[in-house]
């Protein structure tokens, strides 16, 4: 009898176990880990990838029209110069001066032969003008100068075919009724005084 109890209590345990078990709660599920939201790169910022880059940068602007640099200038006689003849010009200027004048004439002299040549003759071409041919020239590319942008833009390469032609190609060019109805009646001045008083010389 004693034994008939033992086995009936193991076989109540055994189905209230199996009862246990019947339709178990599923466990909750852990909640996912929380991330920072990602930054999103501005335009100044994607640079690889679309990732940041510390070194992109800012403000940056597309260069601006072209200016013309005045001719004759102490830099360019210095140029033209022999270099005993240099030297002895700036043994008589301020230190900083003169090293200011020696990097820029180290860069000219290691210039191409036919490079120094050609700009050479540019600066004989403007010492031969008359002094009122270089006060043209001088107005004629301040002028040029202090025009809005989107002009200087439009006329820096028609300026610079110009000054490449051969003289009468360019005169020519400068007195055809199409070419002048393209600009002002000042702009086809600046035009053509700047192009025949100093024309670049053909490479």
């Amino acid at each position: 009898m004693k034994g008939t109890l033992q086995i009936g209590a193991m076989l109540l345990t055994v189905v209230a176990g199996m009862g246990a078990q019947k339709n178990p709660k599923p466990p909750k599920p852990e909640p996912p880990p929380r991330t920072a939201p990602k930054e999103r790169p501005g335009p100044a910022a994607k640079a690889e990838g679309g990732f940041k880059n510390p070194e992109a940068p800012k403000n940056l602007k597309p260069p601006g029209a072209p200016r013309l640099g005045a001719p004759g200038n102490p830099v360019e006689r210095l140029m033209a110069m022999p270099p005993e003849q240099r030297e002895r010009v700036l043994e008589k200027l301020p230190a900083s001066q003169q090293a200011n004048l020696r990097q820029r004439l180290e860069k000219f002299d290691k210039l191409p032969p036919a490079e120094k040549a050609r700009l050479n003759q540019m600066w004989s071409t403007y010492n031969n003008l008359s002094a009122e041919k270089k006060a043209v020239l001088a107005r004629q590319m301040n002028a040029f100068n202090a025009m809005p942008e989107d002009r200087r833009q439009a006329l820096a390469p028609v300026l610079q075919r110009l000054r490449r032609m051969p003289e009468d190609e360019r005169q020519d060019l400068l007195s055809s009724e199409g070419f002048k109805s393209r600009f002002s009646t000042d702009e086809w001045q600046m035009l053509s005084d700047i192009s025949t008083n100093f024309p670049l010389p053909t490479r």
